[in-house]
Formats: structure tokens, sequence, C-alpha cells
């Protein structure tokens, strides 16, 4: 069952686009400042069961990454979905909240993509990052497919019809089947695929987004990213990630390792993607020792 609370409230950012966020006050009277960042596609809600179990140790915010969740895209090419523009997104709602000192940014998936280019991009920003199921080198299948030409106005396409009675139950299947590997190994909760269906609907340019997050080769900028950027740096990946592949993270830890950057790396056995949902209590006890505890750079 998800852990609910937090309040809502919309960020307006410094680079012109808004944000909506869910906030969780941390209980500490010196809390650190944790972000947190959804996947490919998700939202805020990806974090329901983690963020209440970060309140002891950090003031935590989950954003809607901008062209998911219920923020707007921040332009309609597909350049302004890049990872490099999603870091200064971050990065601003940081600001945006008031928070002035380095904050820590936890990524799941796509998000942990996002996280790394922002500690290359601002490292005087970034307190230290924690890496679940993350995005990293070399672009896995999924992206591949992303990435076929054509595959962005399919999207359009398919969007559109959404909404048509008709084609609902094709596409509830076609959701269905497609989050099998995301899950698996555990099965596809139903009201998971109701909730992003319900949501596709709702928003039909997330679509879009999904694709285009993938352009722009972004798993080739976060091998170069992994020499950039001081923060240390916590990698939890599951040994039977069929979305991400272990080998796909570990090959960044070990640029950072080469670079002399503070990076940990921990893989789970008989775990998948889905971190957040099927080990949450696990994800929550590393994220708060990370954070209580952050080991110094050695660069």
């Amino acid at each position: 069952m998800a852990i609910s609370g937090g309040r809502k409230t919309v960020l307006r950012l410094s680079t012109g686009i808004e944000v909506h966020a869910l906030i969780h006050a941390g209980n500490a009277s010196k809390s650190a400042k944790c972000l947190l960042l959804h996947g490919n596609p998700g939202s805020l809600r990806d974090w329901d069961r983690v963020a209440p179990r970060l309140t002891s140790v950090a003031d935590v915010v989950a954003i809607d990454l901008p062209g998911f969740g219920q923020s707007p895209r921040p332009g309609s090419d597909a350049q302004s979905m890049g990872l490099e523009r999603l870091a200064d997104h971050t990065l601003a709602a940081a600001r945006a909240l008031g928070w002035n000192e380095a904050v820590f940014l936890v990524g799941h998936s796509h998000g942990g993509g996002v996280a790394q280019v922002a500690a290359a991009r601002q490292p005087e920003a970034v307190a230290g990052i924690v890496l679940l199921g993350t995005l990293g080198f070399p672009e896995h299948s999924s992206y591949r497919r992303l990435s076929v030409p054509g595959l962005a106005q399919l999207a359009s396409l398919l969007g559109k019809g959404m909404k048509s009675r008709l084609l609902r139950p094709i596409i509830r299947a076609a959701l269905r089947g497609a989050m099998k590997d995301v899950f698996s190994p555990e099965e596809v909760p139903e009201a998971r695929v109701e909730r992003e269906l319900s949501l596709f609907t709702e928003r039909p340019e997330i679509l879009r987004s999904m694709v285009d997050v993938a352009l722009g080769r972004p798993c080739e900028l976060l091998l170069a990213c992994a020499s950039n950027g001081g923060c240390p740096a916590f990698f939890l990946h599951g040994e039977d990630d069929r979305v991400v592949p272990l080998r796909c993270a570990r090959s960044i830890h070990e640029r950072m390792v080469r670079s002399g950057r503070h990076t940990t790396f921990e893989s789970l056995a008989r775990a998948g993607h889905m971190l957040l949902d099927f080990q949450a209590q696990l994800v929550a006890e590393r994220i708060t020792a990370f954070v209580s505890h952050p080991p110094h750079s050695t660069r």
C-alpha cells in the first residue's frame, strides 16, 4: 500500500516554466534537501512508497519532470526534452523551493540520467546523487526502439486516439504488455495499468515526451558526464532489470571510479527495474544512510 501525504504545489521556475511538486517536510531542525526525480514516463506518484520514509533526515520534494505527470512540456521541439534541459529545470526547481544549499538528487531510471547531468553541469549545487535503476551506457534496447525514425509522429497519432472508446481496450492491452518487462520479475499491478492509462488519456502529449527524451544520444552524454562533477554517487540496481541492464549502470560507475569520484555500487539479487514499488523500504534505508553520512569525493 502506498504511503500518502505531502503538500502539492506548483513551482514557477527561473527557466520560464512550471512544474508540479509534492512536498514532504523533514522532521529534523536542520534537514538535508532531497529532490526526487522519476523515470520515463513516470510521475511524482512513483515516490509514494519512498518519500515519506525519508523525512527523518531530509526535506523531501518529488516533482513531475517537464512533459510528464501534470507538468507541461517546456517546448514543442524534441531538444526541449533533452537531458541537459531537464537538468537545468531540476536545479531551478531546487532554487524555487528556496533551497540555497547544495541538494541531494535521487533519480530513478531516466531521472537518474537527469541527476547525473545536473551534477556535471552545476557541481556546486549538488551534494550527492542516488541513482536507482539508472539510465546508463550503452543505450539499452528500449531507448533504441524509441529513437526509431517516425516513432514520434506515431506517438502523436496514438495520443489523439487515447479518448476513443473503441481503441481503449486495445491500448490497455498494449500498455499492459509494454509494462511487463518494466515490472519483471513481479506481476504488473492492474491498478498501475489503469493509473497510467488515465494519465495518458488526460495528457496524451506524454507519449511524445516518452519518445523525445530518448533522442539526441542521452546515454553517450551520461558517459561523458561521468568524469565531471565531484559529488559522491550511490548506485542501487536490480540484477534482473530488463529495462536497463546492470552493465549499463555499472559502466557509468566504473567511469566515475577511474576519474577519482567517490562512488558506490550495490546490486540487488532477484530485483528488477521497479525498485520504488517492490523494494521501497530498502531503497529508503539506503537513501537515508547516504544523505545522513555522505562520503567525501576524492577529487
